[in-house]
């Protein structure tokens, strides 16, 4: 479960995520979750710096480009091998609204 508090999505508070670390994102709009993520390649920070530069989702870019307020939460994960499973039950869970579903 993604533990941490919700932070302000901008770009100074992005730079504030762990530089050298992997695990769990997400993206909010009040309680409905919009977007859950995996940094398993990269670190949490460059991950959502991605989203913030150039995402590749166009719904969920609709959303961090809107006047809305958008937080972020992230969560470390120790273990990488784990990361893909925990973001497919947070997937599951939170049923984000911009996530897209591939059958496997």
């Amino acid at each position: 479960m993604i533990r941490s508090k919700k932070i302000l999505y901008n770009w100074a508070n992005i730079n504030r995520a762990p530089c050298d670390e992997f695990g769990i994102y997400s993206f909010w709009r009040g309680d409905i979750c919009l977007y859950v993520g995996k940094a398993k390649t990269q670190s949490l920070r460059k991950r959502l710096l991605q989203h913030y530069t150039s995402c590749h989702n166009a719904s969920l870019s609709l959303w961090l480009n809107s006047s809305h307020t958008i937080h972020f939460v992230y969560d470390t994960v120790q273990n990488n091998d784990a990361i893909d499973t925990k973001e497919r039950k947070l997937i599951r869970k939170l049923s984000p609204k911009t996530n897209i579903i591939y059958a496997n």
